[in-house]
């Protein structure tokens, strides 16, 4: 098996001590005078200290994922929501649906946006890339619930569980293209949606929407790169410069 490439080192350059040499299998080649290089790591070092807003512009833009058009704003009982991310679901290779969040301001850290269910609306919204059963959506978001609380957390959100399985009853499948949205409404609570009519009254519990937003932000989502696009992480990138 062939082993990778050793990344460089670098040593002091003889004679000097703010000059380095990059050690590489054709032998020592002069580097970058260790003074600039100080520098670069600190202009790093500030642009991954300011959060990954470098990475992440706050500003929304719209987003298409396989046809399906995600505006880059919408509102939510007359408050603007904006795109915080977007991605796809998928079952082994199979597309599901495409999946967007909105949020009054945008954050690449889960904490954060369900922080925000305290005194913000916020909105999952589904688009369907296939027809599936409603109960299996449920039964994603139940599990979901479930692999993210604690066991008396849990225990405490049945109640609003099946209030959701009554709502789901009446809906029965969702064909493609149907559009799927989970609203919720400080003091109002969490409410679902088909086509843009209400499945049926709020689910009042505070509590259950952080649950449910946890299925999909959670510490054990339902998939890590949906995760990621829903909160537009982007890994920093490797500076060529630091080589």
């Amino acid at each position: 098996m062939e082993q990778p490439d050793q990344p460089a080192a670098e040593v002091p350059a003889p004679g000097t001590t703010d000059t380095t040499m990059r050690l590489t299998p054709e032998g020592p080649v002069p580097g970058r005078p260790a003074s600039a290089r100080r520098a670069l790591l600190g202009r790093l070092a500030l642009l991954l200290g300011g959060g990954l807003a470098a990475a992440c512009p706050a500003r929304a833009v719209p987003t298409e994922l396989f046809g399906v058009s995600y505006p880059a704003t919408l509102k939510v009982e007359g408050r603007t929501l904006q795109l915080n991310g977007a991605g796809v679901t998928y079952r082994a290779v199979a597309k599901l649906y495409t999946v967007g969040l909105y949020t009054p301001d945008k954050h690449v850290q889960a904490d954060a946006v369900i922080d925000m269910t305290r005194n913000a609306p916020l909105q999952l919204r589904f688009v369907m890339l296939q027809g599936m059963r409603i109960d299996e959506v449920g039964k994603t978001i139940t599990r979901g619930i479930e692999l993210n609380s604690t066991r008396e957390a849990f225990f405490s959100l049945i109640p609003s569980i099946r209030k959701m399985g009554e709502q789901f009853s009446h809906i029965k499948r969702l064909n493609t293209g149907d559009v799927f949205a989970i609203d919720f409404v400080p003091k109002r609570g969490t409410v679902f949606y088909v086509n843009g009519q209400p499945a049926g009254l709020p689910i009042a519990d505070a509590a259950f929407f952080p649950a449910v937003l946890r299925v999909w932000l959670g510490a054990r989502p339902v998939s890590q790169d949906l995760k990621d696009a829903l909160l537009s992480y982007r890994a920093p990138a490797v500076l060529e410069a630091l080589e």
